[in-house]
């Protein structure tokens, strides 16, 4: 697997409501290093009245070899050089801003002092007090471009600077100045699955073990097929809508436009027994993907910062 094979996407809906983020946007790439491409410009009236904003990232397995993309992790390295605050959160294949307003925000800090090589604990400066930093949490520390990982044991906060203990020593010394610290979002393996397989038929079976999957096209969502006679089907997606029509004597293979790999493959071994118009399966596929949120909290009267960013780092094993 190469680094290339991991792509970060936008969510289907991008809004500053309610209904923000939803299900993953294998179409909606997220191009590193441009400016505005996933938070809008914050304007002038936003930064007198302050303001905070939302955004779903999806952290997608794009390998076309089947690869597995095993202990995926995610996480903010840098805290933003503004007056403005970066935190993370993990999400769902689903959830909204509705529900992702109470989830546990985490995120990042600059180093409060000088560590060292060897040290098992680290002071971190964060820009507020509510940065959760839960025990047992695997940490980047990033100076320049160099970076390691390292398992916390606990965290303490004193004003805006916790004191970190670790599960390890650290591997190198670190400025202060130049260094961060950051909670990584810890996803698990980002590869293809299906469940939920229902039969309605008397005589008709279907074995779901040859199915296929495919880190690029399979999605989020629930696939019905409706017999139309002994041979035929149709096939739907609950999110995807209509497909195109098989039959069980062929491979069914359909699309998704936005990867141009299929959604699945149902090879026609798969059936066996007899079917008969009006017979169903339905099956419910996950993606090679892991969604998490970032949230931008802009307090009032914020001064202008032409060059503000943060980092999104990840990891796989």
């Amino acid at each position: 697997m190469n680094q290339t094979d991991i792509q970060l996407n936008r969510s289907l809906n991008i809004t500053d409501t309610d209904t923000n983020g939803g299900r993953e946007n294998k179409a909606g790439g997220i191009v590193s290093g441009v400016k505005f491409n996933l938070f809008p410009r914050v304007t002038s009236s936003e930064r007198e009245t302050g303001i905070v904003r939302y955004r779903k990232v999806f952290m997608s397995n794009m390998n076309t070899s089947g690869e597995t993309a095993y202990g995926a992790c995610a996480g903010l390295s840098s805290p933003g050089n503004g007056g403005d605050s970066f935190y993370i959160a993990i999400g769902t294949h689903t959830d909204t801003q509705a529900e992702a307003e109470g989830l546990a925000w985490t995120g990042c800090g600059q180093l409060a002092a000088d560590a060292y090589a060897g040290d098992t604990a680290i002071q971190v400066y964060f820009k507020g007090t509510d940065y959760n930093i839960p025990d047992g949490c695997l940490l980047i520390i990033r100076s320049g471009e160099d970076t390691e990982t390292v398992r916390a044991v606990s965290a303490s906060f004193n004003g805006n600077t916790a004191t970190i203990t670790l599960q390890s020593q650290i591997a190198d010394s670190y400025i202060a100045s130049e260094t961060y610290a950051g909670v990584m979002l810890e996803l698990g393996d980002l590869t293809p699955g299906f469940e939920n397989v229902s039969v309605s038929s008397l005589t008709g079976q279907f074995d779901p073990s040859g199915m296929a999957l495919y880190n690029a096209g399979t999605e989020h969502d629930t696939y019905s097929i409706t017999f139309t006679s002994a041979l035929s089907y149709t096939a739907a997606g609950a999110e995807t809508g209509v497909l195109p029509s098989g039959t069980i004597s062929s491979s069914y293979s359909p699309i998704n436009e936005k990867t141009a790999r299929p959604y699945f493959t149902i090879p026609a071994e798969c059936f066996s027994g007899t079917f008969e118009a009006g017979n169903s399966i339905s099956f419910d596929t996950r993606p090679a993907s892991a969604g998490f949120w970032i949230k931008e909290s802009v307090p009032a009267g914020c001064a202008h910062e032409p060059d503000n960013k943060t980092t999104i780092d990840w990891l796989i094993d």
